[in-house]
């Protein structure tokens, strides 16, 4: 592919006139493959600008195609419609119904991508009437295939087998294997859509035997998929098993992670109806890992192709700046072309020397201030466009980490919950008590880390809008971590860590008391997850003349190098397991930051790997009212909790 496009590129250095043209816009549909999506849109302006200069208006259409095509990659709804209209504009004023059937198509499939169904159904009728008035069968072809999988999306599922049958007899009149595989199995969907499950096996298992021919690997596996849904439709189960164990085998050599994992999804439904729990469990636990990795690549896309989207209106921001300096270049050449006219008038004629110096004056005067009005404005744009980028990046970057959180974090405890409860209800009288009890056990502590989860996610979304208050009022501090310490009791004893404390007989704040509470839980939380069995965690209390400091020192596995600059970055990856796997999304620690910092304080950490950890807040006494009783402090016996 990169040689065919350097060959490309080579080519239309060299080569003058429409020939140009089209060159430049097959250079970039090639570079649609390398989402290449800027460069391509570069290409296809080059084209239509050549095209405009040449006075081309089939190849102008062409270009505002090719333009529309790339807006449609990156998603620019408003453009993708200016693009296509105006190409379809210059079609029908040439009365060229090739290109206007192909522009028609084009709308239509972005109706269609809206689920602008009626909008979609108008377009791509209109496309056909084109094409068939052109006569090219393949250009129909294309059209039927659209039309037929928009009328299955609306579930009209007799019109939707209309042109899929049409399509049939075209490509069977052709003698095109791979088309004949490719129909068939479209066709076959339509009727296992319509629960006609004999009908669909009948055309999955004529799609088989085109890909077959065509030596097709991934058609192949696909009819062996779809074959195998039908199947178990129809309660073959074992012949489903062994069209099943085909298409996943096949998997390995086309490199389709959604086709592995619906097969995985099939291999669940088929131990299920063989009460076979174990092997229907690993197979649903693998579709959904699957899924959850085409997810977040699907999300990676998106978000590279608003980067690219990005990067287009930089470029478009960058080539206004750039027109309005021709603009001012302009001027400055108009400017000298006065001042030698006028040089010219007074050596032709000294006699009207006053009027000349008047004129020149005023359009000197002018100029400039033209000059300093667009210099001015060519500065306001810059700075815009500079805060912009910079706004743009703290915002990709928060975005980045709540996507980040919702599509992994957010989603892992749903899954078991979903999984572990529905093997409860499809089967609650087949599992042994033992087990029964242990998968209660797997649901209710992913409640709880989705619980602690959402709190989090929540409190740190108000700390980000701004929708947080800092509400002080006076309590005694050492309560308050007991209080804590309390709650953590059980889940410490779980792990066999001794929790202690080393606290004052009581020291008066005045600050928030629900903010210093999650700061608090969150810390205790972090310690037990990180601290192994047997280790030791030691809450403690000290104040100086300026602060009060809590401290939480911990006997766990400590903090990696690499990850201490990132701990209370949202755009840094500081999700890891506890040392009993737990899980957790690295946002408790931003958190606190942020909610310590509202109180007008500090925290910090000191850590080394497999070393322990102590992490610390102050805050400073002016701001936090601290007292102490007039016995002084009164420290308490260490004690386990």
């Amino acid at each position: 592919m990169q040689t065919q496009l350097d060959s490309l590129i080579a080519l239309a250095e060299k080569t003058e006139g429409t020939g140009k043209i089209d060159l430049l816009l097959e250079i970039s549909q090639t570079l649609w493959y390398f989402s290449s999506f800027e460069e391509s849109m570069d290409y296809a302006l080059r084209g239509l600008q050549l095209a405009e200069e040449l006075n081309s208006p089939s190849r102008k259409a062409d270009a505002l195609n090719r333009i529309g095509n790339v807006h449609y990659l990156l998603r620019n709804h408003e453009n993708v419609i200016n693009s296509y209209t105006e190409a379809l504009r210059i079609a029908d004023s040439l009365s060229d119904s090739r290109r206007k059937g192909i522009f028609l198509n084009n709308i239509g499939l972005f109706y269609r991508e809206l689920d602008q169904y009626d909008s979609a159904e108008v377009y791509l009728v209109r496309a056909l009437r084109a094409k068939e008035t052109y006569g090219d069968q393949e250009l129909i072809s294309s059209t039927l295939v659209n039309l037929g999988w928009l009328y299955r999306d609306m579930e009209r599922y007799s019109l939707s087998l209309e042109y899929f049958v049409r399509q049939l007899d075209i490509q069977e009149e052709k003698g095109d294997v791979g088309s004949l595989a490719r129909v068939h199995r479209q066709t076959g969907e339509v009727f296992y859509l319509q629960g006609r499950y004999n009908e669909s096996l009948r055309h999955f298992r004529m799609s088989l035997a085109y890909a077959t021919e065509a030596a097709d690997t991934s058609a192949i596996a696909l009819s062996h998929y779809h074959m195998a849904r039908a199947l178990l439709e129809t309660g073959d189960a074992e012949r489903a098993l062994e069209s099943i164990k085909v298409s996943k085998g096949l998997t390995r050599f086309v490199s389709s992670g959604m086709l592995e994992a619906n097969n995985h999804q099939l291999l669940y439904l088929y131990y299920k109806s063989q009460n076979e729990l174990k092997s229907a469990w690993e197979s649903l636990v693998r579709y959904n890992h699957l899924k959850d990795s085409i997810r977040t690549q699907r999300s990676a896309d998106n978000i590279r192709q608003l980067e690219a989207v990005f990067e287009t209106e930089k470029k478009s921001s960058r080539i206004d700046l750039l027109h309005r300096e021709n603009r001012i270049q302009e001027l400055q050449l108009h400017r000298q072309n006065t001042i030698n006219i006028i040089l010219g008038s007074l050596l032709a004629a000294l006699i009207i020397f006053k009027l000349v110096i008047g004129i020149r004056y005023r359009m000197i005067v002018k100029t400039n201030r033209l000059l300093k009005q667009k210099i001015s404005e060519l500065e306001i744009t810059n700075d815009k466009l500079r805060l912009s980028a910079l706004t743009l990046e703290q915002l990709n970057a928060t975005k980045n980490r709540f996507f980040s959180i919702i599509a992994h974090d957010l989603k892992n405890p749903f899954n078991a919950l979903l999984g572990f409860s529905e093997i409860i209800v499809t089967s609650f009288n087949d599992i042994n008590e033992k087990d029964r009890r242990e998968y209660i056990r797997m649901i209710h502590q992913s409640s709880q880390n989705l619980y602690k989860l959402l709190e989090n996610l929540l409190k740190w979304s108000a700390a980000q809008t701004g929708t947080m208050h800092y509400l002080p009022e006076k309590f005694d501090l050492v309560s308050l971590i007991h209080s804590e310490i309390n709650f953590f009791k059980i889940h410490a004893q779980k792990k066999k860590i001794t929790l202690t404390a080393n606290l004052p007989e009581e020291i008066f704040v005045k600050s928030d008391k629900l903010l210093l509470s999650s700061v608090i839980r969150n810390l205790i939380d972090n310690a037990i997850k990180f601290t192994g069995e047997k280790g030791t965690i030691k809450v403690s209390v000290s104040v100086s003349d300026e602060n009060v400091t809590v401290r939480i020192d911990d006997t766990g596995i400590g903090i990696p190098d690499e990850m201490k600059d990132k701990l209370f970055t949202v755009d840094g990856n500081t999700c890891r397991r506890g040392t009993s796997k737990e899980e957790g999304g690295g946002l408790g620690l931003i958190l606190c930051k942020e909610l310590i910092e509202k109180a007008g304080g500090k925290i910090g950490f000191d850590s080394e790997p497999l070393a322990g950890s102590s992490f610390w807040f102050k805050l400073p006494l002016e701001n936090a009212g601290n007292r102490v009783n007039d016995a002084g402090y009164n420290v308490k016996k260490m004690h386990n909790a």
